[in-house]
């Protein structure tokens, strides 16, 4: 993920050093007229995984858990329940949420952490699976203490993992929002409609550039849309699917037509559910509108919250 282009340090206005009265005659050259910066779209890598790099809110200290699957950094912050967790898309770590973490952690308990080979996190040699992932990050819940119910928030493809958890173990989930995530069935779909491969699924050459955990968990991909698929019934807990414009806005028609059709779709998981499309938001929605990702989980945060006070007045 490039920087964007810095302009090169100007030269020192005045020139350099003349003898005095020199610049009483001298005449200023009149400076040489720049190019215009060419304007680029993005890249390809770009488009596909959303790639910028983000402006970053410090998260508090990190912590490492000593779970059986090895050692993972976390961080932890807040009091209250639901317990907030984040699993981060492709490519990324904890590190990317400290804006929406910094926005929780005043109100409830909120964790992020590093999957394995990210960060400070040990690398794994077991497979880069959903199933996988979602058994490392409940033995760090576990091995640190930090008790259900939980509200899941995934982005990308951390989405999978966090629709997997949640269907594996819906009596620890009080709430889900899923981020820009891909619906399982998305590739399926634009199949179905023709779109071009390389619109909806990267090209081998581009694999070969992403670094070997980011790569096995890609080329895990498709096994883990597919656990997610078969693994039993959603629970029914206040759902909010955030997903960006451009899709609708400015990716190929049919493409955008196909995304905005499954992000709905996916709203149908939970009789809870519901969705909104950011504006002015690409995949990284919550780099780009952090402000609208922490009042959705506020807002399921408060539902699961309602919920929880009625179930407990119920009579037994």
């Amino acid at each position: 993920m490039a920087d964007r282009p810095v302009p090169p340090e100007s030269d020192d206005p005045a020139g350099p050093a003349a003898p005095e009265g020199a610049r009483k005659v001298r005449r200023r050259a009149a400076p040489a007229r720049q190019p215009a910066p060419r304007k680029t779209g993005p890249t390809l890598f770009q488009r596909i995984f959303g790639a910028r790099k983000p402006e970053l809110d410090a998260l508090p200290h990190a912590r490492f858990s000593h779970t059986p699957w090895g050692i993972r950094s976390f961080v932890v912050a807040g009091n209250g329940s639901p317990t907030v967790v984040f699993e981060s898309g492709l490519g990324h770590g904890k590190r990317v949420w400290g804006p929406v973490f910094n926005g929780l952690s005043g109100v409830t308990r909120c964790v992020a952490y590093d999957r394995a080979g990210y960060g400070q996190s040990e690398p794994s040699e077991q497979p880069r699976s959903g199933l996988q992932i979602v058994a490392e990050l409940r033995a760090l819940l576990q091995t640190e203490g930090l008790k259900p119910p939980y509200v899941l928030v995934g982005h990308s493809l951390g989405g999978t993992y966090m629709k997997l958890f949640a269907k594996l173990h819906p009596e620890e989930v009080a709430g889900v929002v899923m981020v820009d995530a891909r619906h399982s069935e998305f590739t399926q779909r634009c199949r179905q409609l023709g779109v071009p491969r390389l619109l909806y699924e990267p090209p081998d050459a581009l694999l070969r550039l992403l670094g070997p955990v980011p790569r096995a968990e890609l080329e895990a991909a498709p096994l883990s849309l597919k656990q997610a698929r078969k693994s039993g019934a959603f629970p029914s807990v206040p759902l909010i699917v955030l997903t960006q414009s451009n899709a609708a806005e400015r990716w190929p028609a049919q493409l955008g037509k196909v995304w905005i059709e499954s992000q709905r779709k996916m709203v149908k998981l939970s009789s809870l559910g519901r969705i909104k499309v950011l504006e002015d938001a690409g995949h990284n929605v919550h780099v780009d509108r952090p402000d609208v990702v922490v009042r959705a989980i506020l807002n399921v945060v408060r539902a699961a919250r309602y919920l929880e006070h009625q179930a407990r007045r119920r009579p037994r």
